[in-house]
């Protein structure tokens, strides 16, 4: 028997105050788009994931207004590392980031914005053997933090790492799980190494790191309480793909037991020392003990992350690239062109403001589209992510008004503000007036005059009592995001500056 509750809680009482996350973390990350194309070693060619790549990109966060609108991270992902530790200590690859980490850090610094960096709990990083070569691999190519059970609770490799990354002035570690590590004691190795990394800080002088351990939220029981206590953001399921399976896949596990979720216990399948993902993760995270931690956990200082944002590729292709060779296709461990449509990426817009949850881009940022560029910047959605009652959304309707593929998702916030989307998860469009939204079913009182503003086309949709026949065709896979509010000093121009 499946139950159906609504429930409201608030923030987190256990997230990490350290006062560098307290709305979601934005910036760019180099990982989807770019992974480990490597196809150069020189730091200036465009077609490497190196220097050139990295200064570009903080130049258009700049220059594009990415910063000023708060995407202030420029996140190294896995590949930055030389093949072979020297003296025991990580360096830089020598040839595509001759100038080092910290150089690179100033760079970013100058403009303004924060430098990311990623390691991993194992041995070596996911992607090492991209750079490092096949496996068996040497103690002075172990690439990753070594921090397991049997190292435990030194963990001296990873001590070493994480003073050095300190000294680099990095702003933001992102933690992944790959290479030999522990899965059944990795709760502890990131508490160590959060530890580490938070000790090392307050020891240099200098303001706290941003720490993102990657994969302890896949193993159930989830440990969201854990994971709020050390960390600042975290995955929870699998990468995003450069398609729309991939989104659909991530945004029904978000949604994993709303509006009804599954009574009892988890049962021996979502139990154990592996960790889950797909079909698998998303049905064990429909039960109300998952489904209720999910959303009552995250809050001010510590994120649920999806993964990163794919708007802004709706233009890639071998005509528009940079890239002459067009060596950026799915074959080649790049980013595939075209993945995405334009309603596909303001759903996923729409879904992870909804969710406070960390935006990070991972695209070309000189070439973002206008329409992409427009969806990254709109001040509506950036100021729903970054609410600060911190809540997480409700799927409160499946098949809304009998529409197959219709949901409805809700957020409280502040001043009594609801933000609500009219999803389209189907592959027809929905017409306008086929779906009507019952305003006490999105927290209003059947008396209240209930303004409804159109987050994206930046649009007030009128004064409406009891019901909003939505008045707009919501494309597939498509979104109409709303905010609704009974202040009438909250409308209009003033919901962009919220």
């Amino acid at each position: 028997m499946a139950m159906l509750l609504v429930i409201v809680l608030g923030p987190a009482v256990l997230a990490l105050d350290n006062r560098v996350a307290d709305t979601p973390p934005r910036g760019w990350c180099s990982w989807q788009r770019y992974r480990c194309h490597i196809a150069c070693d020189d730091a200036t060619s465009a077609e490497c994931f190196n220097e050139r790549l990295i200064k570009d990109t903080a130049d258009a966060m700049v220059a594009g207004g990415y910063r000023d609108a708060g995407y202030e991270y420029v996140a190294l992902d896995d590949c930055w590392q030389a093949a072979q530790r020297v003296d025991g200590h990580l360096t830089a690859h020598p040839k595509r980031f001759p100038s080092g980490i910290k150089a690179l850090a100033a760079y970013v610094h100058a403009r303004g914005l924060k430098l990311g960096l990623y390691t991993a709990l194992g041995n070596n990083s996911c992607a090492a053997d991209k750079f490092v070569g096949p496996p068996p691999w040497g103690a002075a190519a172990q690439t990753g933090l070594g921090c397991d059970e049997r190292t435990l609770p030194r963990c001296s490799r990873a001590q070493i790492d994480i003073d050095d990354f300190v000294s680099w002035d990095i702003d933001h570690l992102k933690v992944d799980g790959c290479q030999q590590f522990d899965e059944l004691h990795m709760n502890s190795s990131y508490a160590v190494v959060g530890g580490m990394l938070r000790d090392a800080a307050a020891k240099a002088g200098r303001a706290p790191v941003v720490y993102h351990p990657s994969n302890l939220g896949f193993k159930f029981p989830r440990q969201f309480r854990e994971l709020a206590a050390i960390g600042n953001q975290w995955r929870f399921f699998d990468d995003a793909q450069d398609d729309w399976a991939s989104i659909a896949a991530l945004i029904n596990v978000m949604g994993a037991g709303m509006p009804a979720c599954t009574p009892g216990p988890l049962p021996p399948n979502c139990t154990g020392d592996a960790m889950l993902s797909g079909a698998a993760n998303t049905a064990c995270a429909s039960y109300c003990v998952e489904r209720d931690q999910y959303v009552g956990v995250a809050g001010r200082g510590g994120w649920h992350d999806p993964d990163e944002l794919l708007v802004g590729n709706t233009n890639c292709s071998c005509a528009t690239l940079r890239y002459p060779s067009c060596r950026f296709t799915r074959n080649s461990t790049g980013m595939s062109c075209q993945s995405v449509s334009h309603d596909e990426e303001q759903l996923q817009m729409a879904l992870w403001s909804m969710s406070s949850a960390p935006l990070f881009m991972s695209t070309d940022v000189p070439a973002i589209p206008a329409a992409s560029r427009a969806i990254l910047l709109n001040r509506g959605a950036l100021a729903i992510n970054a609410d600060p009652l911190g809540r997480m959304p409700f799927r409160y309707r499946v098949g809304a008004s009998g529409v197959r593929g219709a949901e409805l998702w809700r957020k409280e916030l502040v001043g009594g503000d609801v933000a609500v989307a009219v999803v389209n998860m189907g592959a027809s469009d929905i017409g306008a007036a086929a779906v009507v939204l019952n305003l006490l079913e999105a927290g209003f009182s059947s008396e209240t005059h209930v303004a409804v503003y159109d987050v994206f086309a930046e649009e007030e949709l009128g004064w409406h009592t009891a019901e909003y026949p939505v008045a707009k065709p919501i494309p597939s896979h498509g979104v109409l995001l709303l905010r609704l509010s009974y202040s009438p000093q909250l409308t209009g121009a003033r919901h962009a500056e919220l």
